[in-house]
């Protein structure tokens, strides 16, 4: 199979931390259930102009290298390669973070089982990887936003959602959560026709 997969919050544990942040930085209080990449947009008091400083600094003190493996992602991702499954990396991060990027998949021990790692340019998040998800014509999409994995599931290819408090809604037939990477290996299993997954 042909499988695209997220890479923060689906191999990089991001998504929190970057909240964290925001809330310190600008005095807030957003829970996890409204986190977002994008939520200064949702306070119009907080300048356009502060609000990319903020996200410029984070990246220059770190952030995406000092990132953690999400749990069994690295033997997940192992296993697939392993079992003959062609794997790319689509995210939503843009190439000004290219060379961070691939620095974190050397250092992780994973960039080897990518056929490729496909970063955003100016298009949304959404149009971005169900675009490249067909262009690839991949078999099957892992993602941890709810937006995206309805963008991608219109092209009507399979998603794997990892269940997570900000993606928390109804989702399409071919849209299905997964709890964790030995979830998602079942579930790549029995869509493979391979049973479960030992």
């Amino acid at each position: 199979m042909k499988i695209g997969i997220d890479l923060d919050d689906v191999l990089a544990d991001s998504l929190p931390h970057y909240l964290q942040a925001f809330n310190r930085r600008f005095g807030l209080d957003v829970e996890l259930a409204d986190g977002a990449w994008r939520i200064a947009d949702r306070f119009p008091h907080i300048p356009r102009q502060e609000a990319d400083e903020f996200f410029t600094e984070l990246i220059a003190d770190g952030f995406f290298s000092s990132r953690s493996l999400i749990p069994h992602a690295k033997e997940a991702v192992e296993t697939l390669a392993d079992d003959g499954h062609d794997l790319y990396i689509i995210t939503g991060r843009t190439p000004r973070d290219e060379g961070i990027t691939m620095d974190w998949l050397t250092r992780v021990g994973v960039l080897s089982h990518f056929e490729a790692v496909m970063h955003r340019t100016r298009e949304p998040v959404g149009h971005h990887k169900s675009s490249a998800a067909s262009e690839l014509q991949l078999d099957l999409f892992i993602e941890d936003e709810l937006a995206v994995a309805l963008a991608v599931s219109e092209t009507a290819i399979p998603v794997l959602l990892f269940d997570r408090p900000w993606n928390q809604g109804s989702l399409p037939c071919n849209v299905h959560r997964i709890r964790s990477w030995h979830e998602a290996l079942t579930r790549i299993a029995e869509l493979n026709g391979d049973g479960e997954h030992r």
